[in-house]
């Protein structure tokens, strides 16, 4: 069971090795896209961004 768990791992890591380099540039060309947008999508339709209400 040790070594299943110790393979498993290996490929875990091998699977991350290989996916990192596209998921980077996927969250860089996002971050390009709403510098080049303006605002990006944190405010769309122009309306101000929402106002936290305090409870107490």
């Amino acid at each position: 069971n040790t070594r299943t768990d110790a393979d498993l791992s290996a490929a875990v890591q091998n699977a991350l090795q290989a996916l990192l380099p596209q998921i980077r540039e996927e969250i860089r060309e996002e971050i390009r896209e709403e510098f080049r947008t303006g605002s990006g999508s944190s405010n769309v339709g122009g309306n101000p961004p929402p106002v936290t209400i305090h409870t107490w």
